[in-house]
């Protein structure tokens, strides 16, 4: 028995957005502005002088650290979700050299078009010859939110899928002529796009 409140116990559902970075090659500068201050700072030591020395070297480690630990790479058809401390905080899609402050995780997703061949299921027909139908499901993440957030698994959430329409398609062409029912899955289904936990799939 659940005894929790219908508003705590409800899925919320989860909305792409962009996050706030910033462009790595430009943090590289920062990087060696850092290396810079860090290497006037031991000079200003090594000439006696202590007082401007220490403070350089302690301010440039700790931003050559700070601007190190912020750097991650996105390659072509790849995004990465933006979370600070596990609260949602946008998705960047911009390919290359990336940086975010440090504290924030970055949690990697391909975008690229995947290819899924579902597994044969029998049927008869009106003759009660077995017929096997199958479907090649062409996707890709559209929504990095919804397939990261919102199932447990965007992977196995669309195989699923996949054989949940097979068989209800062949419970619903079950019976008829096998030309028959061919014909009317492709004109019932060619090209046929369905949005599934941030995914776009199309079934052929």
């Amino acid at each position: 028995m659940n005894t929790m409140p219908e508003s705590a116990s409800a899925l919320s559902h989860s909305h792409e957005r962009p996050a706030r970075t910033s462009s790595g090659y430009v943090m590289l500068l920062v990087l060696l502005l850092a290396l810079v201050a860090v290497a006037a700072g031991v000079y200003e030591l090594t000439q006696k002088v202590p007082e401007i020395g220490a403070p350089l070297v302690a301010v440039g480690v700790l931003a050559f650290l700070f601007v190190l630990c912020g750097f991650y790479l996105l390659q072509p058809n790849q995004a990465a979700a933006i979370l600070l401390f596990g609260a949602y905080k946008g998705t960047d899609r911009v390919n290359g050299l990336r940086w975010v402050v440090p504290w924030m995780s970055r949690t990697k997703i391909s975008t690229r078009i995947h290819n899924i061949t579902s597994e044969r299921l029998k049927v008869n027909d009106l003759r009660g010859n077995p017929v096997e139908i199958a479907t090649n499901v062409v996707w890709r993440v559209t929504d990095t939110a919804q397939a990261l957030f919102d199932v447990a698994n965007y992977m196995e959430f669309v195989e699923i899928q996949i054989e949940s329409a097979v068989r209800a398609i062949g419970a619903r062409y079950a019976n008829v002529s096998s030309q028959v029912a061919a014909l009317q899955l492709v004109q019932a289904h060619r090209q046929k796009t369905v949005a599934a936990g941030g995914a776009d799939c199309v079934l052929r």
